[in-house]
């Protein structure tokens, strides 16, 4: 799971080990392991889960922190390369999605890469339309979340009723 935290960008290490404490805290009640861990982006976190991240996502929104401005729950994790995420993006997609339902797909691209949020939105939406999925900006029934972290890209195909964006495009769970 991928948590983006509010703020400019923090490189003081207490205020950074104070938002993982909270982070711990409103997950204190997970049942399985939870491993939190730093990215290679500033405001980044990674939260490995041995649990459906769908439910911790939403205990995550609901918890009273004041520092989380997104959470993203993560299907897959692959190594950051177009046939990777491609693939792994086609194959979370034929399992999920019906031949007449409509998608979206957004990408971020969390820090210098070769790659851009563009070119991979344009890939995977000639991709799924090659298997006759249809792309559907104004109201799609699934959405692709495609987060990529420098080595890693997490990849997420979840129904559209599961979130909302809020004005700012920042994910909260329903």
């Amino acid at each position: 799971m991928v948590v983006m935290l509010k703020g400019k960008g923090n490189e003081d290490l207490d205020i950074e080990s104070l938002e993982i404490d909270e982070i711990e805290n409103a997950l204190e009640n997970i049942s399985s392991k939870v491993y939190i861990k730093e990215s290679e982006c500033l405001n980044v976190i990674l939260v490995e889960l041995g649990t459906d991240s769908m439910e911790v996502a939403k205990k995550l929104r609901e918890s009273p922190t004041k520092i989380i401005s997104m959470v993203v729950p993560i299907n897959n994790v692959v190594k950051t390369n177009i046939e990777s995420i491609l693939s792994k993006v086609k194959e979370l997609s034929v399992e999920r999605i019906n031949k007449d339902e409509t998608f979206f797909v957004r990408c971020v691209v969390m820090n210098e890469n070769t790659l851009t949020s563009c070119d991979i939105e344009n890939a995977v939406i000639v991709e799924l339309n090659k298997i006759e999925l249809e792309y559907n900006e104004e109201s799609p029934q699934w959405n692709i979340y495609i987060e990529i972290i420098g080595k890693n890209t997490g990849i997420s195909v979840l129904k559209s009723s599961d979130f909302t964006e809020d004005i700012n495009n920042n994910l909260l769970c329903k």
